[in-house]
């Protein structure tokens, strides 16, 4: 496998963790990075060129099929495809669930079909979530998820989602659920693919499951952020740089065997909530 000269696109890659994948992802070819905002995608492309970087750009929205459909096209006239990064999404504090349904988890399933006959040799890494480790996922879930080109897929996903149990959470609102269900469904529907991939070639489907990092979409949550902290092994957040590191390490060769699976990168904020710790 080799991503030497190959295009590592990146949706949602004007700010955070896209935009640093992007610019560690250069080493190996041009960059291609999406985003529904014009201004910042314009900003993002002459940040990544002041560095050097061949960088392309378009803009892209992941919960309509046309849109991707546009930018896998244009995505194919510069280079073969060797990475495909979705790191588009929202949180919940600035969403409604329908539209984080439609955003994270459409999204998640039009990215694939609009490249997955570009794929060739190639990897696709998801963004899911810590959180998506905390929705209780049933077998009426997945069974609603194997179809997310129903037409009432929206409707029936959001009828499953249970209402806050920990009240601790309760000050997150009512999109908090929705969110850590759409969080689970990337988990679940990169694992669903997995063998959809290695038919194009040998290519790989993984998804990466961050904490908290110190994002733009993170410091919308500035009241929280020492809380936040404290829930980590480190008492910190993470950088998007170590995100981008940890790709840019996974895609690299001796990794070819990686597939089908969801990596969690949270500063131990998982295993030290739900695990009591020896001293």
């Amino acid at each position: 496998m080799t991503l030497e000269n190959k295009l590592q696109v990146v949706t949602g890659g004007t700010s955070g963790m896209g935009l640093a994948t992007a610019k560690a992802l250069s080493e190996f070819g041009p960059v291609l990075i999406g985003g529904r905002n014009e201004e910042r995608l314009n900003n993002a492309l002459e940040e990544l060129k002041s560095e050097g970087i061949e960088a392309y750009g378009k803009t892209c929205d992941v919960s309509k099929p046309e849109s991707l459909k546009e930018f896998a096209d244009y995505a194919e006239t510069i280079a073969p495809i060797g990475s495909l990064i979705n790191a588009a999404g929202v949180d919940f504090d600035v969403a409604s669930p329908e539209a984080i349904v439609k955003i994270n988890m459409l999204g998640t399933h039009y990215v694939l079909e609009a490249f997955i006959d570009k794929l060739d040799d190639s990897t696709v890494v998801n963004f899911s979530s810590i959180t998506g480790y905390y929705y209780p996922a049933k077998p009426e879930d997945f069974e609603v998820w194997m179809n997310p080109d129903s037409d009432d897929f929206i409707e029936k996903t959001l009828e499953l989602v249970p209402p806050i149990q920990d009240q601790r959470a309760a000050h997150l609102g009512e999109s908090y659920m929705p969110y850590c269900c759409s969080k689970r469904f990337v988990m679940y529907y990169t694992m669903a693919n997995t063998q959809r991939v290695a038919e194009k070639n040998n290519s790989r489907i993984i998804s990466i499951a961050p904490g908290s990092f110190m994002t733009p979409m993170l410091a919308t949550q500035e009241e929280n952020l020492e809380i936040i902290r404290k829930g980590t092994a480190f008492k910190r957040l993470g950088e998007p740089d170590e995100m981008a590191s940890l790709i840019k390490a996974l895609l690299s060769p001796g990794h070819e065997y990686l597939t089908g699976c969801d990596i969690i990168m949270d500063g131990g904020k998982y295993a030290t909530s739900m695990i009591k710790q020896m001293e």
